[in-house]
């Protein structure tokens, strides 16, 4: 038998019948007891040894408090997610002098800002796993929970997914608290509301529901919160589970949801009359609804001059179709069409191609095959690296493939410009599911040459026509037309234009400014000139 094993089953072996001896007693007094507190010392003890586990990091304290002469007050914290010098001073420290009884303890010990009554196991296992500091005194038919809590967080930074080069430049951090104070400091208004939920049966993730009141349809704030309560998973609530799970069409490649990580595009859509989304523990919110046209509206479209953004905008257009229709048509035209394109333009592209071993279609599977590649690496190497070696990668490979003679200097040139083209997308997610239609388009062309571009082109717009964001149709402004939403759509009108909100959020406040009158700017050019 082996020596070494027989600490390790004498240690196991303690902690069952610790467990086991902890549980009896509670059974013993009936099954509708066993969530119910008892102000009972050794029950007290052995419920939160049994129900927190013997770890080392759960401090379990006896103070005698004079208030309490009938026997010591339980004290029980977790050291890392508690704030140790809050415990010690605003906790300990008044419980060792007090002599007022416990049921006011709340009112005349306590310093800190929450504290609450738990009456049942479940609570107060649950607070206490969390971070608060649990007080249980002998005789109180109730245990004081003090919001102890602190976690260490990262400070405020600058975007990494969505940079601009000008307007403001702050990020959500993962910590609820923090996210909510951000858009606390821009909204000075008590129109600002927030309703939590938590979600995981493990986990026990905060989620909170943030929108503008008289200006968000109780309609879409009632749905997502009915939404978001019906989410049954034991944990890993992120944004983006939660935006798997409730958004509309979880099936589709088109995201119906937006998550951002930018203050001030979260500010926005608020002031638009939409809900955002919170989750403690990412970065990233979600906005709902979110319609096709809101993934190409960026924060320094609103930080620019309506002209540059109404260019950028168009530029932002163009790329896209450059990125989804250009192999496809070229390999349509090539292979499948070539009657259609002029007779000295087929010779030089044939010529290209005379001797190489692959067909064209089969050139561009291969370097987009390739280009994903690059990009896949260049996100998983540190940051110092991953430019070098994309840069020097992509050069390397395109010079290779066409001296070696796999490519022709055509396909390197096409695909080249449908990789730059795509990522002109401004938000990640769009950049997927264009990337999966590319591909369909790449296919169709190789096949059916223009007419499976066609098909495919009609598939996916009226998928997208037939969609729907939290009761919002996802094509909007275009299906259904609305001409009041094309102020903000593929252009962005001058401010003095752009009166009313979009009505893809359906507001019930549509009117967003009331621009100056003419006669007062008038008034004002006058006193000026007066030297008032």
């Amino acid at each position: 038998m082996n020596t070494e094993a027989v600490p390790d089953l004498i240690t196991l072996t303690q902690i069952l019948q610790f467990r086991i001896d902890a549980w009896l007693p509670l059974f013993a007094q009936g099954p509708t007891s066993v969530n119910t507190f008892a102000p009972d010392p050794p029950a007290v003890l052995a419920r939160l040894h049994g129900g927190i586990g013997l770890n080392q990091d759960v401090f379990i304290r006896r103070l005698k408090v004079p208030a309490c002469p009938q026997g010591p007050v339980i004290l029980a914290c977790i050291d890392g997610i508690s704030d140790a010098r809050m415990v010690d001073q605003d906790i300990v420290a008044p419980l060792l002098t007090t002599r007022e009884p416990p049921d006011t303890w709340d009112q005349t010990v306590f310093t800190p800002a929450h504290v609450e009554k738990a009456r049942t196991w479940s609570q107060i296992l649950q607070a206490l796993a969390g971070g608060s500091t649990v007080v249980i005194a002998p005789g109180l038919g109730h245990a004081w929970v003090v919001d102890t809590v602190k976690y260490t967080q990262r400070a405020v930074e600058r975007p990494q997914s969505e940079q601009a080069v000008r307007g403001p430049e702050e990020s959500f951090n993962e910590v609820l608290l923090t996210q909510k104070a951000q858009l606390r400091r821009r909204f000075k208004d008590p129109a600002l509301r927030f309703y939590d939920l938590q979600i995981g049966r493990y986990q026990h993730s905060t989620v909170s529901v943030a929108w503008l009141e008289g200006v968000a349809n109780p309609a879409l704030v009632e749905t997502i919160v009915e939404r978001l309560s019906h989410v049954r998973i034991d944990g890993y609530a992120n944004s983006s589970t939660i935006a798997g799970i409730i958004r509309d069409h979880p099936h589709s490649v088109f995201p119906t949801i937006r998550a951002t990580e930018r203050v001030d595009i979260a500010v926005w859509r608020l002031l638009e009359g939409k809900a955002v989304i919170l989750v403690d523990g990412d970065p990233f919110c979600l906005v709902a609804p979110a319609p096709l046209m809101d993934f190409y509206r960026t924060a320094m479209d609103y930080s620019s001059p309506w002209v540059d953004s109404s260019f950028i905008r168009a530029i932002r257009f163009a790329g896209w179709l450059l990125g989804l229709y250009l192999p496809p048509l070229y390999i349509a035209l090539t292979e499948v069409n070539p009657n259609l394109i002029p007779a000295p333009l087929y010779v030089i592209i044939a010529g290209s191609h005379a001797g190489l071993p692959f067909p064209p279609a089969l050139e561009a599977v291969l370097m987009i095959l390739i280009i994903e590649i690059l990009r896949e690496s260049a996100l998983r190497l540190p940051k110092l690296l991953s430019t070098t070696i994309g840069t020097v990668g992509a050069i390397v490979v395109g010079t290779a493939v066409v001296k070696a003679g796999l490519v022709s200097p055509q396909m390197i040139v096409v695909i080249t410009l449908t990789a730059l083209s795509l990522f002109s997308t401004p938000v990640y997610e769009m950049i997927g599911a264009w990337r999966f239609i590319a591909f369909a388009l790449l296919l169709a062309g190789a096949t059916l040459g223009l007419l499976g571009i066609l098909l495919v082109t009609m598939g996916y717009i009226a998928e997208i026509t037939t969609m729907q964001t939290f009761g919002t149709p996802y094509f909007t402004p275009w299906a259904p037309f609305r001409w009041n939403d094309w102020k903000d759509a593929v252009l962005r009108l001058p401010w003095s234009l752009m009166r009313t909100r979009p009505t893809a959020g359906r507001p019930v406040r549509p009117l967003w400014q009331r621009p100056v009158p003419v006669d007062v700017q008038k008034s004002l050019i006058r006193r000026r000139q007066r030297g008032f």
